[in-house]
């Protein structure tokens, strides 16, 4: 019996175009998943960039490796691959999940209550579910090479936990077309036509007796998606792939199944699904503000009729008093008054409505729209950069703070050493005093107690004993 259905996804057809958006993804959170902020903070990082952004990280890399690539804006740079399964799988393994209100809107699962994992602390994180993916791990390093994956991470702030990674497709040898050349080692060139007719020479291929074109091998290192794919299986890589990570899992422990081999079923890459999912609930929110403003519509209707058979049994008293009791009229009068509340509260919902769609669509488009998504990139950077110019100086003040405190302590220091030098002089003075008088100390005695002696000896205020005494000494 299966614990659960082996979900591997994979697209290897990412460009230089592409990365910004997978970079902000990973390393902001930010996208068309279903990201819960209060989840994030568990997610895991295997692989990190150390780079600005994704594009600097792939750039500087074949720059650091010597990594031959065709630089244009139609090479495929990077490839992704998601390693995951349902939630019964998880909740198997020991991790908790909850209703999240929401319902799946494709896929066999339509209708179906969307269940997310249920993680307040790591401890909800069952050891069983870390070593799923710590495996997941250890096959993709063999897989594609270690050094290769530029980006790795296990979310748990999605629907479902998954690893997301991005790999460069580096190969070791590639094959290239042979061209003719003269005695001399010169191409030859041989007379061809543009896609807008017009005549261009170029080299001319190298074939064998059959008239097939000639390649040669060619070692070293080479970002070549073709080439990497090739030497994985061709048109069944992703079928042989999906076979030995489904005998390798097995072999650490855990049962998924591997689904139907060889069958057709279209892939879907994680941001297609959730494209599609957005399409969807936006589709439900469209039917449901259609059939909000057909209830409104009735309801405006049958309040305009009732306000009409109001108004004119109120104008036509004779009516009033024979057609119509006083609690009729009332009565009516109220029902009027309950559709315009009712009237009042669905148009309420209907903006509610349209602001959600409004919304939905605007994250789609910004999301998708590179553009904008460059510009906030950049107004972020030039915050931070002016955060930091502020922490530089905060940091100059704080440094100009800390020379003023030593100059304080310095100055408390030698101050306090005046206060003992003169402290010292006082207690001379006043033992010279006591001597002088032949006082006898009382032990309670303080400094303002000599400082009043001083002042009866300078205006002559002291008494007799001490006075005759003072006079004869003198």
């Amino acid at each position: 019996m299966y614990d659960g259905y082996q979900v591997l996804t994979l697209t290897t057809k990412l460009k230089q175009k592409d990365l910004y958006n997978i970079g902000i993804e990973m390393t902001k959170r930010k996208g068309s998943g279903n990201y819960d902020n209060e989840r994030t903070k568990f997610n895991v990082d295997y692989v990190s960039i150390s780079e600005r952004n994704l594009y600097q990280e792939v750039k500087k890399t074949l720059e650091r490796r010597n990594i031959e690539y065709l630089n244009k804006s139609g090479t495929n740079v990077l490839n992704g691959i998601t390693f995951t399964s349902g939630p019964e799988f998880f909740e198997r393994l020991g991790m908790k999940f909850v209703d999240s209100g929401r319902t799946y809107k494709t896929g066999k699962k339509k209708g179906q209550i969307v269940k997310i994992p249920d993680i307040k602390s790591t401890d909800d994180i069952p050891n069983a579910v870390s070593y799923y993916f710590d495996c997941c791990m250890e096959y993709l390093k063999d897989f594609v090479g270690e050094k290769n994956i530029l980006l790795a991470q296990i979310h748990y702030d999605e629907d479902t936990p998954h690893l997301q990674a991005y790999f460069m497709p580096i190969v070791n040898e590639v094959k290239r077309k042979c061209y003719m050349k003269d005695n001399d080692g010169n191409l030859i060139k041989e007379q061809g036509y543009t896609k807008d007719g017009k005549i261009k020479y170029v080299p001319k291929l190298l074939r064998d007796e059959n008239g097939k074109i000639v390649y040669e091998k060619v070692k070293g290192n080479f970002l070549n998606n073709d080439q990497f794919w090739k030497d994985k299986g061709g048109q069944l890589s992703f079928a042989k792939m999906q076979d030995s990570f489904n005998k390798f899992i097995t072999n650490k422990g855990f049962k998924l199944d591997r689904g139907k081999n060889g069958a057709h079923i279209a892939h879907q890459t994680k941001l297609e699904y959730d494209i599609e999912e957005k399409k969807a609930e936006l589709e439900e929110l469209r039917l449901e503000k259609e059939n909000t403003l057909s209830i409104i519509k009735d309801a405006k209707l049958a309040l305009k009729t009732a306000n009409n058979v109001v108004d004119k049994e109120i104008l036509n008293p004779k009516k009033n008093l024979v057609g119509y009791s006083k609690d009729d009229v009332e009565k009516m009068i109220d029902y009027s008054k309950n559709l315009e509340q009712q009237n009042i509260l669905q148009q309420t919902e209907i903006n509610t409505l349209n602001k959600e769609i409004d919304k939905l669509q605007e994250e789609n488009t910004i999301f998708r729209n590179n553009e904008e998504l460059v510009k906030r990139d950049n107004l972020i950077i030039e915050q931070k950069k002016q955060i930091k110019e502020q922490k530089k100086e905060i940091g100059r003040l704080n440094e100009l703070v800390d020379v003023l405190n030593n100059n304080i302590q310095y100055l408390k220091s030698k101050l306090h050493e005046e206060i003992e030098i003169w402290k010292l002089r006082f207690e001379k003075m006043c033992n010279a005093i006591n001597k002088l008088l032949h006082r006898e100390v009382d032990e309670y005695e303080t400094y303002d107690d000599y400082e009043d002696l001083a002042d009866k000896i300078v205006y002559r205020d002291y008494d007799d004993y001490d006075k005759d005494y003072y006079d004869r000494e003198l």
